[in-house]
């Protein structure tokens, strides 16, 4: 008895022994994730970046006026307005079909013209013959946009020719009129993913911009707000800002801004005209390669453009434009193809984080957003390579780090190994959520990068610990 004793008692020694040696092990293997870099990207702007590129649809009274003068002021007549054949599904197919992740509409634009019934004013869509004055096109867009599973946002120009020219019997200061514009607009359609607010004299108008920005915090808290400077002091922590024109922007772009001595997450989103002037006036969308140019020179200089495309005055979006759409995606598409063979055959020439393989190079291209290499908290550079097999052509790269816990990188450089030797090919400052660099084009327009059996990544300075979930050769084809 005592000997059947003593074994049961080794036996749950042993067993003991082994649950706090395994507890040991877990232990060791539990790695802190990495310390935020501050500041950070809020939902809303999270989802922004992620977007990559949105579509801007100018439609309205100038839709009925086309010149090259997109302005409008004021006095057009309602009751030309008269798209017969509107179908807000159609804009929101062609936004899918080009790649879109949602429309930004302008539901009122400088001339006053109400895209919505609206009880603030007579100059909308309620003036005119459409549907006999019962339609409204935000609601149609907003639930086109729904149903098609894409984001909806609205353009409402600060801007007012019409109140201006006309003024109003019911609101004496056009802030207060302009305060129920926005407020009827936050809270009859449903969820806004993003306002747009034009800044062109925003100062002079002397609005009550704090008393806008708190009602679309409390009616609208998920949104993005590009605000040309007019919010971002009442709300922060969700606005985009005004890259000082139109078109294509600068690379490197900087997330962290200083705003009144305070350091914010404010990214410029640039706007960017694909057909029109703004508005349909008659001429055809851009050629194919001047789309792919924009898009370098925005997305992927890391920054989410807003591209606008005009629907023709019935109400649809042209049948040759949405052929440059579906082009486009295609394009975009294969610049993102990532040839399998390469996956998990990156490595990382210095340690990454405490050694663990959940922060271990082949992160870089395992298809997963939020995996990602990483250093341990003083280490501020590394090198990232990637066996390619055999010689391959390099058309470029794709670059990526993981911003939700901020932007870090401050210099990189990139390498091909040819004929055994290393080569420098390209070197740059910041990465954000993407970095494209394609031979040829935007910022490699003079580069053409050699064949290549490996290349490297190489982080030479960053404010913290590198955090990359993206290192991608681009193959357009050939060997």
């Amino acid at each position: 008895m005592k000997r059947k004793n003593s074994l049961k008692l080794k036996i749950l020694i042993t067993a003991f022994c082994w649950m706090f040696a395994s507890c040991i092990v877990v232990a060791q293997q539990i790695v802190k994730a990495p310390k935020p870099f501050f500041p950070l990207p809020n939902a809303a702007q999270l989802r922004w970046h992620k977007a990559e590129y949105l579509m801007f649809v100018h439609f309205g009274m100038k839709t009925f006026y086309p010149s090259d003068d997109h302005m409008g002021y004021g006095l057009e007549d309602p009751k030309r307005f008269f798209p017969a054949k509107f179908d807000a599904n159609q804009w929101a197919d062609a936004a899918k079909t080009g790649g879109f992740k949602g429309i930004v509409f302008t539901s009122k634009h400088h001339d006053g013209f109400c895209n919505w019934s609206t009880a603030t004013t007579n100059h909308s869509v309620q003036a005119s013959p459409w549907k006999n004055g019962k339609g409204d096109v935000v609601k149609e867009v907003s639930d086109a946009c729904r149903k098609a599973g894409i984001q909806f946002g609205i353009y409402v120009s600060i801007i007012d020719k019409h109140f201006e020219q006309k003024g109003s019997p019911e609101y004496k200061t056009y802030g207060d009129y302009y305060y129920a514009q926005i407020k009827e607009l936050s809270t009859r359609y449903g969820k806004i993913d993003e306002y747009w607010f034009d800044g062109f004299n925003a100062d002079k108008l002397k609005m009550d911009y704090p008393r806008i920005g708190k009602m679309i915090a409390k009616n609208q808290p998920g949104a993005v707000i590009y605000d040309s400077k007019v919010l971002v002091n009442t709300i922060p922590d969700r606005c985009l800002a005004w890259p000082g024109g139109h078109g294509g922007i600068t690379p490197d772009q900087d997330y962290r801004q200083l705003v009144n001595d305070t350091l914010r997450w404010y990214p410029n989103e640039p706007s960017i005209i694909l057909q029109g002037n703004w508005f349909h006036n008659g001429k055809p969308a851009i050629e194919l390669k001047q789309m792919q140019d924009y898009y370098l020179s925005s997305v992927g200089y890391g920054t989410t453009a807003l591209m606008n495309i005009s629907p023709n005055s019935d109400g649809l979006i042209d049948k040759e434009t949405i052929q440059k759409l579906s082009a486009f995606k295609q394009w975009v598409d294969q610049v993102h193809q990532q040839n399998p063979a390469l996956l998990k055959k990156a490595k990382s020439l210095s340690p990454c984080r405490d050694n663990n393989s959940r922060y271990a190079a082949n992160k870089v291209n395992d298809g997963n957003y939020n995996s990602y290499f990483a250093t341990d908290d003083k280490v501020t550079t590394a090198t990232i390579e990637i066996e390619l097999g055999q010689t391959k052509k390099i058309d470029g790269f794709i670059l990526q780090e993981y911003i939700p816990l901020g932007q870090r990188v401050e210099a990189y450089s990139l390498e091909c190994r040819v004929n055994g030797q290393w080569k420098d090919v390209f070197t740059g400052k910041k990465i954000g959520y993407k970095r494209i660099i394609l031979a040829g084009r935007a910022s490699a327009k003079d580069i053409q990068f050699p064949d290549a059996d490996a290349v490297r990544l190489r982080i030479d300075k960053a404010g913290a610990s590198p955090l990359i979930n993206n290192f991608q050769v681009i193959s357009l084809g050939g060997k």
